[in-house]
């Protein structure tokens, strides 16, 4: 896990700030984009930079000479980019549950840790990735080596966003502008990461899905079997799930399709004080696929997590997920 300086967050926050408004109220551009600019402005994009003016450059010229001595590492450029766009989503009166949480991005993190703790590099594909929030608070945090990173989403304005992020941090990642529940531009990987939406697929013609054959429309349930088909055997799928999961009409479908395909490996309840109701809150749901080499497990991990922000209790959380892999997984 990296260590993050809080005042470094703070410091690289404020210059971001400042170097958006200025092209905010000089180039009349809207929030977001004129912080994807003043990203572009840092990651010298002629292309983009063509766009401002040479007074415009001057501003922002000053503006960076704050900075431009300081080493930042990846999170804490992260944290301050997340904070940032925060700012940007509430210009646009957006919800902010379109960012995963850091917090459950580290412990995604810590879960990766100990899946794969025996492989030097792996492949993962997060297919909902959105502004990539999860992929890169798992992807800094982990000890893991990364050899290839894919990222999918319907939204482009989102993986616009994403590539900038991705650029910033210096990491190699393919994004696909694709629908997730059709055939994927994408090899077989290692972790597939998803946080799941809420609700259901208004448009599931011509998906070549069991769950739709069968006029099954909650979301969630369409992406699993199709994500189901890009991990390699042994592979992990580690997922955010709404609560009411398996509460779903017909949900006898999909538990079939996960058992006949995958091991359950766990259920893990996040804490309530990650969402703002309780319609939204979410639990993580683990699965590996099937191989030859992977033996059934004597018990499925179940386990509600305190709040994060509870040492003590989240110490024995840990200490008893810790156990549990010992004893299980092989």
């Amino acid at each position: 896990m990296l260590n993050v300086n809080h005042e470094l967050v703070e410091t690289f926050f404020d210059y971001l700030d400042q170097a958006t408004l200025i092209i905010y109220e000089t180039a009349k551009k809207p929030y977001l984009e004129a912080l994807l600019l003043a990203v572009d402005y840092i990651l010298n994009d002629e292309v983009s930079l063509n766009q401002l003016d040479e007074t415009l450059i001057s501003k922002l010229d000053e503006v960076y000479k704050h900075i431009s001595d300081i080493t930042f590492n990846k999170e804490e450029i992260r944290k301050a980019f997340q904070l940032a766009l925060l700012k940007a989503f509430k210009h646009l009166q957006l919800s902010f549950s379109e960012i995963t949480p850091d917090s459950i991005g580290i412990f995604y993190a810590y879960l990766t840790d100990l899946f794969f703790k025996n492989k030097e590099k792996i492949s993962i594909l997060d297919a909902n990735v959105g502004c990539s929030n999860l992929l890169f608070s798992l992807i800094n945090n982990t000890q893991i080596t990364f050899e290839k990173i894919y990222g999918i989403d319907v939204e482009q304005s989102y993986l616009n966003i994403s590539c900038h992020l991705a650029n910033l941090l210096e990491y190699e990642v393919e994004y696909l502008n694709q629908n997730n529940l059709t055939k994927l531009l994408v090899p077989l990987v290692d972790l597939v990461i998803s946080d799941l939406p809420f609700g259901e697929e208004q448009a599931i013609n011509n998906l070549d899905l069991i769950t739709a054959k069968n006029n099954l429309t909650y979301k969630p349930y369409l992406m699993i079997e199709n994500l189901m088909k890009y991990g390699k055997p042994g592979s992990y799928f580690i997922y955010l799930i709404p609560n009411d999961f398996f509460n779903q009409d017909n949900s006898r479908l999909i538990k079939n399709i996960i058992l006949n395909e995958s091991y359950l490996q766990a259920i893990i309840e996040l804490p309530q004080d990650l969402f703002n109701a309780p319609k939204y809150q979410k639990s993580i749901m683990i699965l590996q696929k099937k191989a030859s080499h992977i033996k059934v497990n004597n018990e499925i991990l179940m386990l509600s997590l305190p709040s994060f922000t509870d040492k003590e209790k989240m110490i024995l959380a840990i200490d008893k997920i810790n156990q549990w892999f010992k004893e299980n997984i092989n």
